[in-house]
């Protein structure tokens, strides 16, 4: 299969989009679903047009493609607009809702399972890399993992060739189309690494509401030893830009998210410990306990033994 094959057949109207019932897909989309292997691998499936598609989960990786058109996602709740070439990569058991596509809407969904990801998979990746980060606190049920990562990926010149191509060898099988779709699944991450990567760059001027979460997830996890310049150094950001950002989409300072984190799990360790105050200022990150007195009473209006007895 080409490309110009494929794009006809994605725009071919499926058995339920010719059939334009208002109802949850049909039981054979649903049991191709549900028998799809744990073990390893990785399906697309298109969503079918003119209906949406009800809230739900399912225990695999979902990575969202627009190839063309737009379409509207909430994910736990929150509202995603997805424009033609833009990605959005959802965390498996996380509930979600699509509204109906139109005609020209084309929306492909790449589901990848646990098995997929094995040693192998992450030996290709940086340690550092956000995308890396994301599966691997996913994979260890840790609560803090996103509920997805959205990706400005609409203006990337290899995203589309290598999804293209993943998809013409995906409908039209080689000989050896496991390798080709192992390596082409890849190379779509590696670009999306990237997108990512750049979209926290200074100069792309496109950042909204969706990139300031893993900055927000980066200083819950790293409050204790954080800066504002090993943060920017994390996200290859100007400082001074960072700062900005943080201030504009939070109404808080830098400064003032990571006193907020201290304060809380030292507040939290007083709740549920018993150890010295002194040595719950110094796990929170409180080098200076005197400093750490005074802003605790600041936030919590007594000081760190009141709060302990009453609580």
């Amino acid at each position: 299969m080409d490309t110009v094959n494929l794009d006809k057949y994605l725009r071919m109207p499926t058995e339920n989009e010719i059939r334009r019932d208002n109802t949850l897909p049909a039981e054979s989309t649903w049991e191709m679903w549900r028998t799809f292997p744990a073990s390893g691998g990785i399906l697309v499936a298109k969503q079918d047009r003119y209906r949406e598609v009800p809230y739900h989960r399912h225990p695999w990786f979902e990575l969202v493609y627009m190839y063309d058109g737009s379409e509207t996602i909430l994910v736990e709740g929150q509202e995603i607009l997805l424009q033609k070439g833009q990605c959005l990569l959802i965390n498996r058991g996380v509930t979600h809702f699509c509204r109906a596509c139109g005609e020209s809407d084309i929306l492909l969904n790449f589901l990848i399972t646990e098995g997929y990801l094995t040693q192998n998979f992450f030996n290709r990746f940086s340690e550092e890399s956000y995308l890396s980060r994301f599966f691997i606190n996913a994979l260890n049920n840790r609560t803090e993992t996103d509920h997805y990562v959205f990706f400005s990926s609409e203006e990337s010149r290899r995203l589309p060739v290598f999804i293209r191509e993943f998809l013409c060898e995906y409908y039209d099988k080689s000989l050896y189309s496991d390798d080709y779709l192992d390596s082409l699944m890849t190379l779509i991450l590696l670009e999306l690494a990237n997108v990512f990567r750049r979209d926290m760059n200074l100069g792309n001027g496109k950042r909204g509401r969706e990139h300031i979460i893993p900055i927000l997830r980066y200083i819950e996890e790293n409050y204790s030893t954080c800066t504002l310049r090993t943060t920017a150094e994390f996200f290859n950001m100007n400082s001074n830009y960072l700062s900005n950002y943080i201030k504009q989409e939070t109404g808080m300072t830098f400064t003032q998210l990571v006193q907020d984190q201290r304060l809380r799990y030292a507040a939290n360790l007083l709740r549920n410990t018993g150890i010295p105050v002194t040595e719950a200022a110094n796990l929170a990150g409180y080098e200076n306990v005197s400093f750490f007195y005074k802003k605790f009473a600041e936030k919590y209006h007594c000081s760190p033994k009141e709060y302990r007895e009453n609580f």
